[in-house]
């Protein structure tokens, strides 16, 4: 019940988001000596998770000389500290980029270490192509990326903003490169207000929508440019704020991830009911905007809380031949560098598993309960796995299940997707990980607990493919929910079909 790869990814969402993520604007001339030295200095913020100093980032900017003349570069430190089943850990991540004079990005080197999981990627810019080199303990792979006319940093708000080129009200939109994901993605900034600060100071207020992951930053700019506070609304109270070296360095309290939410009321065995029946109720903000409405999962709308009614899942029918081939499932059958669906060791175990079957709902079933028979159960450990690892080790927990069960089932032609939730089980909700598989139509099926059609206890929060944009998006679906949500049972369907209601305490 401890779904590895959501805490990595929840984990590597928050060191996006506390690595000073900024909107970015074109510059209309090349920047002067004066313009590059306005920007340059250090700069130290403390990182707050749940209202706790989880961590810190550190923003070095100074000049570096080049062939064409003097250049900016910048180099991000960001330390997260994590307590996982008992186990104080570190996420960490150091980025260096170089900008032209147009401040753009032109080289960017990132190191990351996920709780042991270590990384690097470099991204170099040539016209409007971006080369990515990405090398893992496992692999070494380089793509190009073409990127848009309005491909930007991400530090010319602060000068902007320094200039007093910026008015509540502006809207900008740009593309940047994340290299944490490796994608570009498309952003919408909106400078929205001006706010007083107790010494008197002003700064304007400045919102930027990630396309990708669907995010949103706010984040406090003072006049000389500087970031005062910045806050990712929903996601685990996530706060950074400008401090002294001495104040960010001080004393952390690790982010203590929890496995399961207690509920109110209690279910009888949750796989024989048709129908489960909760409100969910959130501390802040609307419950119906981070609970997703699905073939078997209604959501109701009550105030600011949300009635979620979850059938269980029904079993595919036979007909369909495999491979299914439809280009609009085409990204849940592409092979990623979590589920390696095209190496031949996956293809070679998945056509093994299904033997001469070509009906996808029962190559789906064979598929799912030999990875649920043959993998070993253990508690979570923290570092992502990729299917190939899966496969090698077959040891894992509800995450690897997932993991393995998508890319066996891409191997073959089934299209797959990695879904994120909660699942009740002994009195809780345990955040948990299964799949959707399509077999002529999307049946989600649970590979860790052997259900070829799960039950009525699986609270889908979000799915989707396993690219890296779709896993951080997974994970932020479950750090909104972490710390900030209750549940309570409100009734069920019997297997017998007759309705009952819980009490409401």
């Amino acid at each position: 019940m401890r779904p590895r790869r959501v805490v990595i990814l929840l984990v590597g969402l928050l060191v996006i988001a506390a690595a000073l993520v900024w909107a970015a604007l074109e510059l209309e001339r090349p920047l002067s000596l004066e313009d590059l030295e306005q920007l340059t200095g250090t700069e130290w913020f403390n990182v707050r998770v749940l209202g706790k100093p989880t961590g810190y980032a550190c923003v070095q900017t100074e000049l570096a000389q080049a062939p064409e003349g003097p250049r900016l570069r910048v180099t991000e430190d960001v330390k997260l500290l994590i307590s996982l089943a008992g186990r104080e850990l570190e996420a960490s991540k150091s980025q260096v980029t170089k900008y032209d004079e147009m401040l753009r990005p032109v080289e960017i080197e990132l190191v990351k270490d996920e709780m042991g999981r270590k990384l690097q990627r470099t991204a170099r810019l040539a016209d409007h192509e971006l080369t990515v080199t990405t090398v893992s303990a496992e692999t070494e792979k380089t793509a190009t990326l073409t990127v848009s006319d309005d491909f930007a940093s991400d530090i010319i708000i602060g000068l902007k903003a320094a200039r007093g080129e910026l008015k509540v009200g502006d809207k900008f939109q740009f593309q940047a490169y994340e290299p944490e994901l490796d994608i570009l993605d498309e952003n919408t900034v909106h400078v929205t207000g001006e706010k007083e600060l107790e010494d008197g100071s002003r700064v304007l207020v400045i919102k930027a929508l990630s396309k990708s992951l669907g995010m949103e930053t706010v984040s406090w700019v003072d006049n000389r440019g500087r970031l005062v506070r910045q806050t990712v609304p929903g996601l685990m109270e996530l706060t950074l704020e400008r401090v002294t070296e001495e104040e960010a360095l001080a004393q952390l309290s690790p982010l203590k991830i929890v496995s399961e939410i207690e509920v109110k009321g209690h279910l009888p065995s949750v796989r024989r009911l048709q129908e489960v029946r909760l409100k969910i109720v959130r501390k802040v903000g609307a419950a119906a905007e981070i609970i997703p409405a699905t073939a078997r999962q209604r959501v109701d709308v009550e105030g600011e809380d949300a009635l979620v009614t979850i059938a269980t899942e029904q079993p595919g029918a036979e007909g369909v031949t495999l491979p299914i081939e439809d280009e609009a499932l085409a990204e849940y059958l592409a092979p990623t560098a979590s589920a390696q669906s095209d190496d031949p060791r996956i293809v070679a175990k998945a056509r093994e598993i299904i033997g001469d079957e070509t009906d996808a709902w029962l190559a789906a079933t064979k598929l799912v309960r030999w990875v649920h028979d043959n993998m070993r159960k253990v508690s979570s450990e923290p570092r992502p796995i990729t299917a190939l690892e899966c496969l090698d080790e077959m040891v894992g927990d509800c995450t690897e299940h997932a993991v393995l069960t998508a890319a066996l089932a891409r191997a073959v032609g089934l299209p797959s997707k990695f879904c994120t939730g909660l699942a009740y089980v002994g009195g809780a909700f345990g955040y948990h990980a299964w799949n959707e598989i399509y077999v002529g139509r999307w049946v989600e099926m649970d590979p860790a607990w052997g259900e070829v059609a799960v039950d009525a206890g699986h609270l889908q929060l979000f799915s989707g493919s396993l690219d890296e944009a779709s896993l951080a998006r997974n994970s932020l679906a479950a750090g909104r929910t972490m710390g900030t949500i209750e549940i309570t049972l409100l009734g069920y369907v019997g297997e017998d079909g007759e309705e009952v209601d819980l009490p409401e305490n």
